[in-house]
């Protein structure tokens, strides 16, 4: 069986967490953060530029994506992913506008205070930031039977 761009969404739908790695000049860092996705696979999340992440993603902007749950049994199957992909802050005003709308609604988040508007005036410190995915490892060995290092990987452009 291929791996296929629905199983990464189907995947993405399960889960609203990630776990984000920078590399900035001196060190990596990693920070997990909720996400939002699109039908392309792109990830989408919200952190202020002043976290140690937004700093080194405007420094770096290769960034590696770990999504998987911790409450999976330590001998059974594995399941998650591993993506490479470039981060950026959003900034054009509709872009940022979808964005803020479609994590907020796959969060359900419902703080009227959370608006591209308060984040102009600067009221609301966060920003928010996309992740184009490159590649894409898929640990899922109820779907793929394979050796550990051998699970499907998507490439995207």
């Amino acid at each position: 069986m291929k791996l296929t761009r629905k199983h990464v969404l189907d995947y993405l739908k399960e889960h609203n967490l990630m776990q984000v790695a920078t590399c900035g000049e001196v060190h990596p860092w990693i920070a997990s953060v909720y996400y939002s996705f699109d039908h392309d696979c792109n990830l989408y999340f919200l952190s202020s530029p002043t976290t140690i992440h937004c700093k080194q993603i405007s420094q770096n902007p290769n960034v590696a994506v770990a999504v998987t749950s911790s409450n999976q049994n330590m001998s059974g199957l594995k399941k998650g992913l591993q993506i490479y992909g470039v981060a950026e802050k959003i900034s054009n005003s509709a872009k940022v506008k979808h964005a803020l709308k479609l994590w907020k609604d796959s969060l359900n988040v419902k703080n009227n205070e959370l608006t591209h508007e308060n984040m102009v005036k600067k009221i609301i410190s966060g920003r928010m930031y996309k992740i184009s995915p490159k590649k894409i490892k898929f640990f899922n060995q109820e779907l793929f039977k394979v050796k550990d290092g051998e699970e499907p990987m998507l490439i995207l452009k």
